[in-house]
């Protein structure tokens, strides 16, 4: 049945109702969301409409619903979320619509439910599809072991701690041999640690595994860094910081094929990148393809043409080629190679 509001309350009394409360005890008992999701089929939502009449056609009625720029429709548990924060100031035409038949008038679209309050929870179209054709077990089962709200926050202070503890200790503007005392060692190792409790409760969080890779490459670990930085890869591709370092880290290996791949990799992601143009010639020109390297290192120049870095490895390309110089090796390639994984 549905119900016309239109009276605006100013009090805030979050969480108001038995719903309520459930939306806020999911944020931190994995166990309550079965009860949240049966719960949801039930509960009366009030929806935001056009204002206009529903069109009656035998036993159905048509409302128009307003949605968010997002594109996700905005579900409330009660009058009052409305106006949460005071994001809406006026009062605004709404309906009270039952939890199942509201979901199957909007099946195909998102939802946000509570979208202005503390506690927010987003459907998306096949979430709401599972819940409707009795599927919803798995995602419940996969919701009670991913990490509370809380949690989170918790691994996301572990993860700021984590990367303070390596500041001055890793490499961020170039490779640069320097000692290794015993108390960077236990401070880098502490901070393996760290990162690796995060990617535990969170696997996709590719950021610890990147700063993971950093550490071990701090400490000589070059295989492990490697390794690390490919499982970052695979969660996210679109980063050329990530090929970047790991070509750095093939040289280090002495794996030539390896270093072009990664090089050229990060070239394809970032093409614009004057600091990618330089490092993937400068393996092109230790690999011997003399005529790529100078191509790939003009092309560098176009961007940024006075970077010292880039008009360096220009001048040993030439020098290579005319014949002044020999081809560098890898030694040489790591005594020189600059890594500036602060650029754009």
């Amino acid at each position: 049945m549905l119900k016309r509001f239109f009276k605006r309350k100013n009090k805030s009394n979050y969480p108001s109702n038995e719903f309520e409360r459930t939306i806020v005890k999911i944020t931190t008992d994995g166990t309550e969301w079965e009860n949240f999701y049966s719960k949801l089929l039930w509960v009366d939502l009030i929806v935001i409409t056009d204002g206009a009449e529903p069109k009656i056609e035998g036993d159905e009625a048509s409302i128009r619903l307003v949605a968010l720029d997002s594109g996700h429709i905005p579900v409330f548990t009660s009058i009052d979320r409305i106006y949460d924060q005071g994001v809406i100031k006026e009062k605004v035409p709404v309906i009270s619509v039952k939890g199942q038949d509201l979901l199957d008038f909007t099946k195909g679209s998102p939802i946000v439910i509570n979208p202005y309050s503390a506690h927010v929870k987003e459907l998306q179209p096949e979430e709401i599809e599972n819940l409707l054709e009795g599927r919803i077990d798995q995602t419940i089962e996969e919701l009670k072991n991913q990490p509370s709200v809380y949690e989170l926050q918790e691994l996301e202070n572990l993860f700021v701690s984590a990367i303070k503890r390596q500041e001055k200790l890793i490499y961020i503007d170039g490779y640069r041999k320097k000692s290794l005392d015993i108390k960077t060692e236990q401070l880098l190792l502490q901070s393996i640690a760290d990162f690796e409790r995060i990617v535990q409760k969170v696997p996709h969080h590719w950021q610890s595994y990147f700063a993971k890779a950093k550490a071990f490459q701090r400490l000589g670990e070059h295989q492990k860094a490697l390794d690390t930085l490919n499982a970052a890869m695979k969660i996210e591709p679109k980063n050329h910081l990530i090929p970047l370092e790991a070509s750095v880290e093939a040289v280090n290996l002495k794996d030539l094929d390896k270093a072009l791949m990664y090089s050229k990799l990060a070239l394809k992601i970032a093409p614009k990148n004057h600091v990618l143009h330089g490092n993937h010639a400068i393996n092109l020109l230790v690999a011997g393809r003399n005529d790529e390297a100078q191509e790939t290192i003009n092309e560098g120049l176009q961007i940024k043409k006075n970077d010292r870095t880039n008009q360096h490895i220009k001048q040993l390309i030439e020098a290579v080629v005319s014949g002044e110089k020999s081809t560098p090796t890898f030694e040489d390639l790591l005594g020189s190679q600059t890594v500036e994984v602060n650029q754009n």
